[in-house]
């Protein structure tokens, strides 16, 4: 059995005591009414700012569509461009999980249905011409948004994996449900994977980890890997869950925990590496985030190529995260898997990923805003510098879609402006109240230098920068450092209390009670 959930109270990093309305029990009724309410928010925000994006589509709606219409064997065909748009090739492939998701889902709602699929003959000897054929046909047939439209599916996911930790953790079927989900529905950064560009995987992997974390506190290793394992086949991030959560778990529940999780991934992508003749092996492995875009980053700036980029990309994360995961558990013991300390190790293993990113994108941390929202909630109470990142998380890219961004509404322009022009005014007010009552808070002071300085506009009613924008690399290097630094306070915190409290069992005599 796992350990209970401590006492809001009890909780380290939250010295106020958590709001008393918040803590008070729901019925299933207001739970499941939470839950419309949530849903309600995210679908009406996301059709009131243009509904989901296409850019970024085809890494999955090809295969969404060949499975659709049981053309395994081409749902990863060969790259190539297009005899028509000679300019044009394919993005690499997302991971399988989505497009077996979506396309079963397109086969049972008939997107697409109403012309023909292209024959074998037409998809060409081992997929040759697939891209072709199925770009024409999709033209034809209009399917591409409907297609797009099943993202919101991976909104619900998102909202079990959420709803699962926090019931494992002593903040379900109360007031923070509802209260966190709704909260959620609203931050930009979580839009932003469908709303952009096109990444309902990245959504569901979050929700998928959450939930493996939800099992693990709950004791149920097994569980915990085969939704880890499924994670990791709709986004390798998910690796960053994982690696330190097997560190974490108890000796002697290690091996079923390992062993669910690459029977789980293995059970979605063996038959379909197999079927595509090993076409399918690269998006399993590194998936479609693996490529330099826009670059900008500090990696990027490196100049790193090849196998060394890789390996700092992708291999030192994974390296570091498991580390961490080793010092916790060195100085916490079986306390580490409570829900705190938990998932504050994941919170920072997830900032680790935007430390050695090659590019840098808005929804790139969706999933350290979740965990960071859920953080905060498990310890009671939403951290006043938390509000503040992710306002700053706002600001530095693109709220809504704007110019010729294929969903852009027409006042999109207008709105993006005047959201930028009233977190300028707010940061000026704070400047002028704090100058004025000569009493200074460092940390709110300097965002709201830094706020003014990187968003004004003069004048105001005009898309004109004061000065140049700032460079991706920095507000990398500001937006992950502060992130990561707001997830290792409770963590931090957890340590010191842990340090003050003798414990009544040794750390290896507890793991073998735990794990009884």
């Amino acid at each position: 059995m796992s350990l209970p959930a401590p006492p809001p109270d009890a909780v380290p990093h939250g010295a106020r005591k958590p709001i008393s309305w918040l803590d008070r029990t729901l019925s299933a009724r207001w739970c499941a009414l939470g839950w419309m309410m949530s849903v309600t928010t995210f679908l009406g925000l996301m059709r009131l700012l243009g509904g989901p994006a296409t850019g970024d589509s085809p890494e999955t709606i090809y295969a969404t569509w060949a499975i659709a219409h049981g053309k395994f064997a081409c749902a990863y065909p060969p790259p190539t461009t297009l005899h028509f748009y000679p300019l044009f090739r394919p993005q690499p492939p997302a991971p399988p999980l989505w497009p077996l998701l979506s396309g079963g889902f397109a086969a049972l709602l008939r997107i697409g249905h109403r012309i023909p699929f292209p024959s074998g003959g037409a998809l060409g000897p081992h997929c040759a011409t697939a891209f072709d054929a199925i770009y024409r046909w999709a033209g034809e047939t209009r399917a591409t948004l409907p297609t797009v439209g099943l993202g919101y599916l991976s909104w619900l996911v998102l909202m079990a994996g959420v709803i699962a930790l926090l019931r494992s953790s002593g903040r379900g079927r109360c007031g923070w449900e509802p209260a966190t989900l709704v909260l959620l529905a609203c931050l930009p950064p979580l839009w932003m994977p469908l709303l952009n560009l096109f990444h309902p995987q990245d959504l569901m992997a979050v929700g998928l980890a959450l939930g493996g974390l939800a099992c693990a506190r709950r004791g149920w290793w097994a569980w915990a890997g085969g939704l880890l394992g499924l994670a990791f086949t709709s986004q390798q991030f998910a690796v960053l869950v994982a690696a330190p959560l097997l560190v974490m778990a108890p000796w002697n529940r290690r091996l079923r925990f390992a062993g669910s999780a690459i029977a789980a991934a293995a059970l979605v992508t063996v038959p379909m590496i197999a079927v595509t003749s090993g076409r399918a092996l690269r998006a399993t492995v590194l998936g479609s985030g693996n490529t330099l875009s826009f670059g900008g980053t500090v990696l990027w700036e490196l100049h790193l190529h090849g196998t060394p980029l890789v390996a700092v990309s992708r291999l030192l994360p994974i390296a570091l995260s498991v580390a961490l995961a080793w010092w916790a558990v060195r100085r916490l013991g079986a306390t580490v898997r409570e829900p705190v300390p938990l998932v504050s190790v994941i919170a920072i293993s997830l900032s680790l990923r935007l430390v050695f990113e090659q590019n840098l994108f808005g929804y790139y941390f969706m999933a350290l805003v979740v965990s960071l929202v859920v953080l905060d909630v498990i310890g009671g109470q939403i951290r006043g510098p938390l509000v503040a990142w992710l306002v700053l998380v706002f600001l530095a890219f693109i709220l809504v879609p704007i110019g010729l961004a294929p969903n852009a509404e027409p006042w999109g322009l207008q709105a993006d402006g005047a959201l930028r022009l009233a977190a300028v005014a707010a940061a000026v007010l704070f400047i002028v109240l704090s100058v004025a009552r000569a009493r200074f808070r460092p940390s709110l002071l300097a965002w709201s230098v830094l706020v003014v300085v990187a968003f004004s506009r003069w004048p105001p009613w005009m898309d004109l920068p004061l000065r140049h924008q700032l460079p991706l690399w920095f507000w990398q290097v500001v937006l992950v450092a502060t992130g990561a630094a707001l997830a290792a306070g409770p963590l931090v915190s957890s340590v010191r209390v842990h340090g003050r409290v003798k414990p009544s069992l040794t750390d290896v005599d507890e793991d073998v009670a735990l794990s009884v």
